[in-house]
């Protein structure tokens, strides 16, 4: 019982530190890309979409490009 219970921290631990890898790696290529952009979409420092995209990993990266490369963006040009 003990072994089970060691072994379930040591995944959740592990699975803890692979989430925020994982958070700051999507915030880096979201950070790295937007300083890229001649303009950003709403006028955004790439500071803060990084961290858009650390807040919300999945959803974040998402909304980077829905305004930045998506077709709904050209179309408002």
């Amino acid at each position: 019982m003990l072994v089970a219970g060691f072994s379930f921290e040591v995944l959740f631990m592990l699975w803890l530190l692979i989430l925020t890898a994982a958070h700051f790696a999507v915030s880096i290529i979201v950070y790295k890309d937007a300083r890229t952009l001649k303009r950003s979409a709403l006028g955004l420092t790439p500071m803060i979409w990084g961290a858009v995209a650390f807040s919300l990993p999945v959803i974040g990266m998402f909304i980077y490009w829905l305004m930045n490369y998506s077709t709904l963006k050209q179309g408002s040009n």
